[in-house]
């Protein structure tokens, strides 16, 4: 394996449960030798990639941050996506998030929040299940069958235990309803407080749909008229789709 795919594979290894990692532990998990393991987490360091602690521990580094800051402001559909989120919480008084598909989980890229509103215990980059909540199912619904059946293999026992789908004939319909349908409600799947709307943004037939979604209480969802929150929604990814089409020519 390359030396480029031997560093990356030592960022994969952080995560939200092992947000710092002994140099020792890397070198264990991906079979380095210590004089190599220790020689690509140096120029990792030297890059700011990483930054390390005390006692031979490591953590994600300053540069990490710049690229986040980057990434977000480079991002076309995200600049697109802006605006039209804006609008929403102000018109609707509910959370908007943009989500993406990635691997086997989901991860909202942005989050606008009504009046600070403190409801989400998700937010940009943070991983959630691919398996629970209105993004993850109306970007599935647009997938490809390949892809869908392959979600359903993995997370087969998550879907049964929810009663969303008992078999992959079962998971395969109920994704091909909520295509036609064109968005998807979901009410406490996620989180047991928390409803969302979600439609889906088909920017491009090369990458995953992303997923425009409303999040808000349980009570107030079951207050609200849902043709009109996906009428305002549908509308918007409409026009981002449209906006980031002319980005491409």
């Amino acid at each position: 394996m390359s030396t480029s795919n031997n560093m990356l594979n030592i960022l994969t290894l952080f995560s939200i449960e092992e947000p710092v990692l002994d140099a020792d532990i890397i070198c264990e998990k991906l079979n380095f030798s210590k004089p190599t393991g220790y020689r690509y987490i140096k120029d990792l360091v030297s890059h700011g990639i990483l930054q390390r602690l005390h006692g031979g521990q490591y953590t994600f580094g300053p540069r990490i941050s710049v690229m986040d800051y980057i990434s977000q402001q480079s991002n076309p559909i995200l600049r697109l996506s802006i605006p039209f989120m804006l609008d929403i919480v102000e018109q609707t008084e509910f959370n908007c998030c943009l989500t993406q598909f990635y691997e086997d989980y989901c991860i909202d890229i942005h989050h606008e929040g009504y009046k600070e509103s403190s409801l989400l215990s998700y937010g940009r980059g943070r991983p959630r299940p691919a398996y629970a909540g209105a993004a993850p199912k109306i970007i599935l619904a647009n997938t490809t069958t390949k892809i869908q059946k392959s979600i359903f293999r993995n997370f087969q026992d998550h879907y049964i235990a929810s009663e969303f789908a008992l078999t992959e004939t079962e998971f395969l319909d109920k994704l091909n309803q909520t295509k036609k349908q064109g968005y998807y409600v979901s009410k406490g799947e996620l989180e047991t407080h928390l409803g969302a709307i979600a439609v889906p943004i088909i920017y491009s037939n090369k990458a995953f749909p992303l997923a425009l979604s409303i999040v808000g209480s349980v009570k107030r969802f079951n207050l609200i008229q849902v043709e009109t929150i996906v009428e305002m929604l549908t509308k918007a990814a409409k026009h981002i789709e449209s906006e980031f089409k002319k980005t491409e020519l």
